[in-house]
């Protein structure tokens, strides 16, 4: 037997040397083109799409449970950024791809068709990481999971949208359309640094597309333009913001700053919170807790300190996930961050949410903002 083994153990071996020494010099001598021109074999495309398939299946068994992808508010922010970071190469109801992507090997896909093969971890897996070799990148912000999630909601609700739901949600005929002679004069007709504003925080008075987007009409100036520079910097990671703000000058910050400082915001639908959190927010807002070094939250955040966003009117939503992101170490890389990260760990989860449902529920009369945090500071 071991005279039989031997003999076929040397052929064996003498044939994958002389498979990997032809693999070695066809690879050298150029012979096969690279051109996207061209396209692949077909045998070598179907080992790359098993590959990629297989890959995808195995790390996505790690992606942990997807929050409520049905939520219309997460829908709303993924259709957003969708309109902005994916339809120049992947198109959409009504906007058609520009030919250049259609040369890509391998071209990008439908995404109204395309996603119905892939599971919701799947889907976060791709959106985050990205594809080798394909040209889909990898998320700007590889810690911020909930807008990687608020995408992979989008894509669940991109197949029932026609081209008018598909506009009205993205607000693309909004911005397009609803420019005032005075916004015209500020930014040009054929700017797109408002209109990119707009798909999220609105036009004119309009409130913001999400509860998960913040409420920026009214903030102050140096607010404003302070976080647009931290976001183009990368001193603040989002995935959303920081393409968008690595785009404008100094001079588009400093325009776009004044537009939304000089707004008033849009009346906030009634606060889901309950009279006792209201109670429960108010107190930590106006009195802080000293026994958890938890300071009062109006010592700064009142609209009148500059550089501090003021937090009346705030959507409820995205003041408790802007807390969480402390609490997880994302928001800490700032000053102000440095400043706060310390104080969200010491919250819990309940006075997390009274604080918000307190902010929001400032945000439901016509009084302005600034004097209804000063009111309720005073009592």
């Amino acid at each position: 037997m071991p005279d039989r083994i031997q003999p076929a153990l040397l052929w064996i071996g003498a044939t994958l040397a002389v498979l990997l020494l032809g693999a070695t010099l066809f690879t050298l001598s150029g012979l096969y083109s690279v051109a996207a021109s061209r396209g692949h074999f077909p045998w070598t495309s179907w080992l790359l799409e098993l590959g990629m398939h297989r890959s995808v299946a195995t790390h996505s068994l790690f992606v942990e449970s997807p929050p409520p992808l049905d939520d219309p508010n997460l829908i709303r922010l993924g259709a957003s950024h969708f309109q902005g970071g994916c339809v120049p190469c992947h198109g959409a109801p009504g906007e058609r791809s520009n030919p250049i992507v259609h040369r890509m090997l391998p071209p990008p896909p439908d995404l109204s068709r395309s996603t119905q093969t892939w599971s919701d971890k799947e889907l976060f897996w791709i959106v985050k990481n990205g594809i080798k070799y394909t040209g889909m990148p990898a998320w700007v912000s590889l810690a911020r999971d909930d807008e990687v999630w608020a995408i992979v909601a989008f894509l669940r609700a991109l197949p029932k949208l026609d081209a008018v739901e598909y506009a009205t949600m993205t607000r693309t005929r909004d911005a397009s359309e609803h420019r005032s002679p005075n916004e015209r004069a500020r930014f040009g007709s054929g700017t797109q640094s408002i209109s990119v504003c707009a798909r999220c925080h609105g036009l004119d008075s309009s409130p913001p597309v999400s509860n998960l987007v913040p409420v920026i009409a009214g903030q102050s100036e140096a607010y404003l333009q302070a976080a647009l520079r931290q976001y183009a910097d990368g001193q603040r990671e989002s995935g959303i913001m920081q393409p968008v703000a690595a785009e404008l000058d100094n001079s588009a910050i400093a325009a776009l700053a004044k537009y939304y400082a000089g707004l008033i915001p849009a009346l906030a639908a009634p606060s889901n919170a309950t009279p006792e959190e209201i109670e429960r927010g108010q107190a930590i807002a106006t009195l802080g807790i000293a026994s958890k070094g938890i300071p009062p939250c109006l010592a700064c955040h009142t609209g009148s300190t500059g550089t501090f966003p003021l937090l009346a009117g705030q959507h409820g939503a995205y003041t408790i996930n802007q807390l969480k992101l402390w609490q997880q170490g994302l928001r800490d890389t700032t000053a102000h961050g440095a400043i706060m990260a310390p104080i969200a760990k010491r919250m819990t989860s309940d006075q997390i949410r009274d604080v918000a449902g307190f902010f929001e529920s400032l945000g439901t009369t016509a009084q302005p903002l600034q004097d209804k945090t000063s009111a309720r500071k005073e009592r």
